[in-house]
């Protein structure tokens, strides 16, 4: 709680264990996976699954995590006992209750199940086990962290199974992939249609989330390769294209009760966005997405949320045009370009001319609350 509010942190992260997919994975599959320990508790401990690198090159160089201050030291400085004795759910709903968090949501992994051309059974082993660990987390955190799994894109019929085990064994309640452009679908492609549809009747949230560095094509690579550059277009415009290509291919329409945020891609961009698919639907989609009956915005409006980072003042705008009912909040704990433990401080701060002390409480609170939708008791009650 912060200045008398509850503070819902609707998209957290944890560095992960070493262990992580030795203790969770099945073994036929541990085998398959080779990582990185020799530096103990690190941020990108390199990860190589059937030969492959799970993560790109770039973003492995020293001069890129010297310059965002995301070496090892730094991170030690910064939080401490927590890279000895490890981000585990009591740990961690400490730390965040530091910052104010009464409740979290966790994100990841950001790159072991994603890279390009990774086999589909390994990715469905890969989000089995971090759904497992998921379960561990909640647990251990006394009920103050929720951990969203990652759901297996590569093939559907995957998917689908992978959602139901993490449904019906571990207590799962919410789901997340990225919005890249992967294995040769969008996710507004028809292909991902069971997916929505067992979302929609599970009333599970899913979430899009970037992050930077997995070892893939995605906005910015092959073309920038200084953290400025890369970090700058890759969460907005990865978000946007998810968007874009759920709305017009008509993921809403058909679905219509399905909750999907878009997290961490900033928020302030959103309004302009929307109005720019708007415009493009006023004038070609009659033509080319016959089946919308709904604009860009509305479809928005009904069925999803997006998160702001604590120091955003554009997000008065959305406020301003879209209603302060479907903006969630985030601290990114403990990435680099995280505020903590000064996010929650931060977001209270933002002019109170622009964003009322109502609008806020939705923000940190209210709205997470609606987006996840947890049953009664899955999370502590605060």
């Amino acid at each position: 709680m912060r200045d008398g509010l509850r503070i819902f942190d609707a998209d957290a992260h944890v560095v992960y264990p070493n262990d992580l997919w030795a203790r969770f994975v099945e073994p036929k599959y541990a085998s398959r996976i080779q990582r990185d320990v020799s530096t103990g508790s690190d941020s990108l401990p390199p990860t190589v699954i059937d030969g492959t690198p799970t993560i790109d090159p770039n973003s492995l160089r020293p001069e890129l995590r010297e310059a965002v201050h995301w070496t090892r030291a730094d991170m030690i400085a910064k939080y401490g006992d927590l890279m000895f004795s490890g981000f585990t759910g009591d740990r961690v709903a400490e730390a965040l209750a530091v910052e104010g968090v009464d409740l979290a949501v966790i994100y990841g992994p950001e790159h072991e199940p994603w890279f390009t051309g990774i086999d589909p059974e390994m990715q469905a082993a890969l989000c089995r086990a971090y759904s497992r660990w998921g379960q561990e987390m909640r647990e251990m955190s006394g009920l103050r962290i929720a951990v969203s799994a990652p759901v297996a894109l590569a093939d559907v019929n995957l998917a689908i199974q992978e959602i139901d085990y993490a449904y019906e064994h571990l207590d799962v309640r919410c789901f997340w992939a990225r919005p890249d452009f992967l294995y040769g679908r969008n996710l507004g492609d028809r292909y991902y249609d069971p997916i929505w549809e067992r979302l929609q009747d599970l009333d599970c949230a899913f979430a899009t989330h970037e992050f930077q560095s997995f070892n893939g094509v995605t906005t910015g690579t092959g073309r920038y390769t200084t953290f400025t550059e890369l970090h700058s277009v890759l969460h907005p415009m990865e978000a946007q294209h998810a968007i874009i290509s759920m709305i017009c291919n008509g993921v809403f329409e058909r679905f219509p009760r399905l909750r999907c945020a878009y997290m961490e891609a900033g928020c302030g961009w959103l309004p302009s966005w929307l109005h720019r698919i708007d415009e493009h639907l006023e004038l070609a989609g009659a033509a080319e997405f016959p089946e919308l009956t709904m604009s860009a915005t509305d479809y928005f409006r009904r069925n999803c949320w997006i998160s702001t980072e604590c120091d955003d003042r554009f997000v008065s705008d959305v406020v301003r045009w879209l209603g302060d009912d479907h903006i969630v909040f985030e601290t990114d704990f403990p990435h680099p370009d995280s505020k903590y433990p000064h996010a929650t401080e931060h977001l209270l701060a933002l002019r109170p001319d622009l964003i009322s002390m109502e609008t806020k409480q939705k923000i940190v609170w209210d709205n997470a609350i609606d987006l996840y939708r947890f049953p009664a008791g899955y999370l502590k009650e605060v």
